[in-house]
């Protein structure tokens, strides 16, 4: 049985703020290229209740879009809303710690009981903290997420 682990020092709130964004950004971008214009920006942000201007939008593309290629990736989009200033990387770190145990284990969806048991390894994580984990990044409330959605929010961590 694997260790109950400690509780984790986890801003929750911050890491569904970031997952939310990640979220509408995949939404918006509309040709799944992984890069959004300044029209699907600002349905983005307008998605999210930022209610900005054609030109408030441009300004904020101009000062995010780090390569100048007019549009804004994902990494890009969480510079500008201050994501990385929400000190999450020793979060995203643990949770890439448990990528080579969940493809192991085979599943495309997994839970927090997976989690946990990959996590568990290591005694670093309560069943609870890994259930918050779950229900943070699960955008349709099923209490499960594709793994590789899962490691893609770890690395942006």
């Amino acid at each position: 049985m694997a260790a109950a682990g400690r509780p984790l020092t986890v801003d929750f709130e911050a890491l569904s703020y970031i997952s939310s964004l990640v979220e509408a950004f995949q939404a918006f971008d509309s040709d799944g290229d992984g890069l959004v214009t300044a029209p699907e920006l600002r349905g983005l942000l307008a998605s999210l209740g930022l209610d900005k201007s054609e030109a408030e939008v441009s300004d904020m593309l101009a000062r995010a879009d780090a390569d100048r290629d007019g549009r804004l990736s994902v990494e890009e989009l969480l510079d500008v809303m201050n994501a990385g200033e929400l000190g999450l990387g020793a979060l995203g770190a643990l949770l890439q710690s448990a990528v080579p145990a969940l493809e192991a284990a085979g599943g495309a969806l997994m839970g927090a009981d997976e989690l946990a048991r990959a996590l568990g390894v290591m005694g670093t994580v309560s069943v609870e903290d890994c259930a918050a984990i779950i229900e943070c990044m699960d955008g349709d409330g099923d209490g499960a997420i594709n793994i590789e959605e899962f490691k893609f929010l770890a690395d942006l961590l």
